[in-house]
């Protein structure tokens, strides 16, 4: 790993050219702004990841990205997990305090949200005429059928909100989507029981967690819901 620590600067090599870059586009994204301030997390790149693109790590406060993507999917993935940061900073954590089913629920919803925000932000750079991360996302194999969803929502609406709502529920529309997030919630559910030494959680999700996650970055609430 190459990484860099808060506060992140611009610079010639590509780790701070993208967190220049970054920097730049927060700016204008209040609550993404707020998290990563608050929290300044580290930035890294990654030559070992394969299958995943980027990840936060709580514990850590780490935002790692796989070195060698595009530098325009490098900041379109980097938008998606400064928003898994903001989760963090607001504390929208699910624990296994819930039941298994409300851990995973709460989970799909979270990656849900973050894959929506990701395409707002990356819509609003192509309307002020950096296209790129836009194009990136939208011939993704994750993300191809949400940017289709949320274009065209705007092309209906030209409401951001709508088109974040209608993006939210796309994503639960893949049946591979949705078991694959439900595996890896249910493996690290089992391990942090295991690692903890507690008894399987037995509360039920707050009603209050889409109200408090749903949110755009300027404040404005979306409508989205739990999955079943």
């Amino acid at each position: 790993q190459t990484c860099l620590e808060s506060p992140w600067s611009d610079g010639a090599d590509d780790l701070h050219r993208l967190a220049g870059r970054a920097l730049r586009v927060v700016a204008d994204y209040p609550s993404l702004h707020r998290a990563l301030e608050a929290e300044a997390p580290v930035l890294c790149l990654d030559d070992t990841l394969v299958e995943e693109q980027g990840y936060f790590a709580p514990k850590t406060r780490s935002i790692v990205l796989r070195q060698g993507l595009d530098p325009d999917m490098q900041l379109a993935v980097l938008m998606h997990e400064l928003r898994h940061l903001e989760q963090f900073s607001r504390d929208i954590c699910p624990t296994v305090e819930l039941t298994l089913v409300d851990y995973v629920r709460t989970r799909q919803a979270l990656e849900a949200d973050a894959a929506a925000i990701g395409l707002l932000v990356a819509w609003d750079l192509r309307a002020a005429g950096d296209p790129a991360p836009w194009e990136a996302l939208a011939h993704w194999p994750t993300h191809d059928d949400l940017a289709t969803r949320f274009g065209a929502e705007m092309a209906a609406s030209g409401d951001a909100a709508k088109a974040t709502a209608a993006t939210y529920a796309a994503w639960f529309d893949d049946s591979e989507r949705r078991e694959i997030y439900a595996f890896v919630s249910c493996v690290n559910y089992l391990d942090t029981l295991d690692r903890t030494k507690v008894e399987p959680g037995k509360a039920a999700v707050d009603a209050s967690f889409v109200a408090d996650l749903c949110r755009l970055p300027d404040g404005q609430p979306y409508e989205c819901a739990l999955p079943p």
